[in-house]
């Protein structure tokens, strides 16, 4: 009895650790393909705030699944370098973004519509 409890244990640790990493496998190829759709610029034009669209369709049928549990969009903060400073990617828990309203910078915070009104970020870098 013991080792058969055991064993089962075991089988759905396995099963738990195999989804986690198969979704985090999903998230990061639909990051990593994701490109760029709207940009704003703040007003010293130190950087910008864009709106990312996840790639998931590409993954076929279990990557449209996926999409169906997971946030429209994404925000990333960058320099005008190019480095990136701030992402929304990671917020598994939020519902992000809004085909209507984009987002944008007011002074140094980079503002973006979340679930439950705006989020964002105060970003010194920006200022």
């Amino acid at each position: 009895m013991l080792k058969t409890k055991r064993g089962l244990v075991v089988f759905i640790v396995s099963v738990v650790v195999l989804l986690l990493l198969l979704t985090l496998g999903l998230k990061l190829r639909g990051a990593w393909l994701a490109q760029p759709r709207v940009k704003d610029w703040n007003e010293s034009g130190k950087c910008y705030i864009a709106t990312y669209i996840p790639e998931y369709r590409s993954m076929g049928l279990v990557g449209r699944v996926f999409e169906l549990f997971s946030s429209k969009n994404f925000y990333r903060v960058y320099t005008k370098e190019g480095e990136m400073l701030r992402t929304s990617e990671w917020y598994l828990w939020m519902r992000e973004g809004s085909e209507n309203i984009a987002p944008e910078f007011n002074g140094a915070s980079a503002l973006y519509p979340g679930s439950e009104g705006w989020e964002g970020w105060t970003v010194a870098e920006c200022r």
